[in-house]
């Protein structure tokens, strides 16, 4: 009797706290809660508990993506969702997706990585560093902002200070007229607001949350590079999973990065209203304007081929 009574406990610890000696995935995910990030960490986590039986379970941490990643790859934890552009790190071909206008917009995105071979191909740098990429989301296109006038052609770039992230925006604001200035993140909103850059460019997911809004005036919708996501999972844990687990876990993955990239799409036409409102002037640059920026940027792709060759980008599907 006392064999059966254990048994219809724990059947019932099934059904309510999701499994009886459930295993659990620990996930970083490196940005704040509350960004259009938890879209995915929390689709992905309901997913892979249910479609489980509740056999796994998934614990998202909203954490620094460096520290992160360098648990994953001790082996401290099993899962993280980052932007593609942290895993330049561990494979630098990856900055491919810095490129400057290297998609035209989400469609174009859509077509040539999210479903195309340039996915594909994505993917698999980033599981030659023993990474399991299991879906690619959606971080946004970078836009940039500035607070002493409208930027439309190369020449509105003449003496603003530009806050970078890296040797590929360093070279083409540069290429522009500006001075670039090479800064982490959380010490940009400070610099803004002091004067110490005039403008910065990032997603309008981040240009949100930093409330950037506030010490900028101007914003441009230009789309100059896109940023992808990855709900990527570790070598070991990958080993572990069952053939029928990992065709869960990819279902998974795949579903919430979907969830999440509808509802990014959704969050920056709000995130445009919402700056328009504050009394942010923003641009739109038609094909034409946007071509006169990539015309004097072409020596960053010059650059990128002499480092890493064409494959790549013949790969993502572009043709110059």
């Amino acid at each position: 009797m006392k064999f059966w009574k254990n048994m219809v406990i724990c059947s019932a610890a099934l059904v309510l706290l999701g499994g009886c000696g459930a295993k659990t995935v620990r996930m970083n995910v490196g940005a704040p809660e509350g960004t259009i990030w938890g879209v995915a960490a929390d689709t992905f986590a309901q997913t892979v508990e249910a479609d489980t039986g509740g056999r796994w379970r998934v614990e998202v941490v909203y954490g620094d993506t460096a520290q992160g990643l360098e648990r994953l790859l001790d082996g401290k934890a099993e899962a993280e969702l980052c932007a593609v552009s942290d895993l330049t790190a561990l494979e630098e071909r990856l900055s491919v997706l810095s490129l400057p206008w290297l998609f035209a917009d989400a469609q174009d995105v859509d077509k040539r990585l999210f479903n195309g071979p340039g996915g594909e191909a994505v993917r698999n740098l980033i599981r030659a560093t023993t990474l399991e990429p299991l879906a690619l989301g959606e971080n946004g296109f970078r836009q940039i902002t500035n607070d002493r006038r409208p930027v439309s052609a190369p020449a509105d770039f003449r003496s603003l200070t530009i806050r970078v992230r890296d040797d590929i925006e360093s070279t083409l604001f540069a290429g522009f007229g500006a001075e670039p200035v090479r800064m982490e993140w959380p010490d940009t909103f400070p610099a803004l607001r002091d004067g110490d850059v005039s403008g910065q460019q990032n997603t309008l997911e981040a240009i949100r949350l930093a409330q950037v809004d506030r010490v900028q005036r101007y914003l441009t919708v230009w789309n100059c590079a896109y940023d992808p996501l990855c709900l990527c999972v570790s070598a070991e844990l990958w080993a572990k999973l069952s053939d029928e687990d990992k065709e869960i876990f990819y279902d998974a993955a795949r579903g919430a990065a979907a969830a999440e990239i509808t509802a990014s799409r959704a969050r920056d036409a709000e995130t445009l209203r919402h700056c328009q409102s504050s009394g942010v002037q923003v641009t739109t640059l038609t094909d034409a304007q946007i071509q006169a920026f990539r015309t004097v940027s072409e020596g960053v792709y010059d650059a990128w081929r002499d480092a890493h060759g064409d494959e790549l980008l013949a790969a993502l599907g572009y043709s110059g």
